[in-house]
């Protein structure tokens, strides 16, 4: 729906009702709810939408438009907008590079609205090769419609810090060159370690394909990262986590050296991943709370970095002693927020959906504004969750 066609405010007075197209739009409004704007939590607030975008967010306190308007009654609850995970390699037992749509739903009705796929090096390159290919057309296709584009992380990163130290190397052009020929235009973010021989040429090129650069798997000094986020990189991998200090031990005794970490978090250009599960085993809620601190609000992201596993209560992935990802949705994102750090519930949405989406530059999605694309979650007061709503469509839970 174009702009000039929007509606005028449901609070006038004056509502166009002889406008005859629109009479014949078909328009939904979610009400009695407590929509969570960029600005501000509304209460009694409503939010209405057609054609799987958002054209007004308010309070209650007009005329809904004439014609055919489907009312949603939210019953008090919290109404954002959905989440977006831009750090997720599995869901449930399904691989994104494997079976990417079914990886998407399990993720989708965990509130992930917007899903940008990982695929980790320890694929191969044939791997990587493939999945990119099937995740593209998943999300061509719209199946099952909140991918919204790839994220590789690596094989340029430090073998001490890789993962996968086999499958981790300097990079190599035709390699590069041939993911950009066939996917680059889905994908959003790349991670590197800054201390790779040779990233340099490579972090320009992906840059100049508008690839947001991302740093981590690494232990780089201070001014590695320091030159890495003025060539333009824009985010830090899962901080805290795979990372290290350069000089180790320190040069002096009984004082602490400069970590890849902490020089991240001094970087007021790079916007932190935080992968926050229910026990703190990737991020100790007092971590969590310091890294919070110290970058703001503003530059915190929410991720799941999600790998596969049976459902089993658990939230993380532990493989003969060591972390292998995690198994949460973001839904439990948001509420381990709450649960280990005290964030607010306006906070919890920007750091689960507004900064995310702007640390990947997905402009159509993040906040309830009108123009955006009317993905929503419908949370209670526990934050769990009770409604999702992708592109105007309620999703189903069969």
């Amino acid at each position: 729906m174009s702009a000039n066609r929007l509606p005028r405010r449901l609070c006038a007075t004056n509502w166009a009702a002889t406008d005859q197209e629109m009479q014949m739009q078909e328009y939904k409004a979610i009400v009695n709810a407590k929509v969570v704007t960029e600005q501000e939590i509304i209460n009694d607030g409503f939010i209405l939408y057609g054609d799987g975008k958002i054209v007004e967010a308010g309070k209650n306190c007009g005329r809904l438009p004439q014609g055919n308007t489907e009312i949603i009654d939210a019953r008090g609850c919290y109404v954002g907008p959905g989440f977006v995970d831009i750090h997720c390699h599995a869901g449930g037992e399904h691989w994104c590079h494997e079976e990417p749509e079914k990886m998407a739903l399990h993720h989708l009705h965990g509130g992930t609205t917007s899903l940008v796929c990982t695929l980790y090096h320890n694929i191969g390159i044939d791997g990587i090769l493939s999945g990119g290919k099937k995740i593209k057309r998943a999300m061509l296709e719209g199946r099952p419609g909140n991918i919204v584009g790839i994220h590789i992380e690596g094989p340029y990163l430090s073998k001490k810090y890789g993962a996968t130290a086999s499958n981790a190397r300097t990079p190599e052009t035709k390699e590069h060159e041939l993911y950009l020929k066939e996917f680059g235009d889905a994908i959003r973010q790349w991670t590197v370690s800054p201390e790779v021989e040779g990233i340099e040429p490579f972090v320009k090129s992906a840059l100049d394909a508008g690839i947001v650069i991302s740093l981590g798997h690494s232990e780089a000094s201070p001014e590695r990262v320091y030159e890495m986020a003025e060539m333009g990189a824009g985010i830090c991998t899962h901080i805290t986590n795979a990372t290290g200090c350069a000089i180790s031990p320190t040069r002096y005794g009984g004082t602490l050296e400069v970590s890849f970490d902490h020089a991240a978090m001094l970087c007021d250009s790079l916007l932190c991943e935080m992968i926050n599960d229910e026990k703190g085993v990737h991020m100790r809620p007092d971590m969590t709370r310091l890294v919070l601190k110290t970058i703001g609000i503003s530059r915190a992201v929410g991720v799941t970095d999600a790998c596969a596993g049976r459902d089993d209560g658990e939230q993380v992935n532990i493989v003969d002693g060591e972390i292998f990802g995690s198994k949460l949705k973001m839904n439990q994102v948001a509420k381990n927020f709450r649960n280990n750090t005290g964030l607010g519930v306006s906070d919890i949405f920007r750091v689960c959906s507004s900064n995310p989406a702007r640390a990947v530059k997905l402009t159509q999605v993040g906040s309830i504004s009108p123009g955006k694309d009317a993905d929503f979650v419908f949370l209670d007061e526990n934050l769990e969750l009770l409604k999702v709503i992708l592109k105007g469509k309620e999703v189903p839970y069969d």
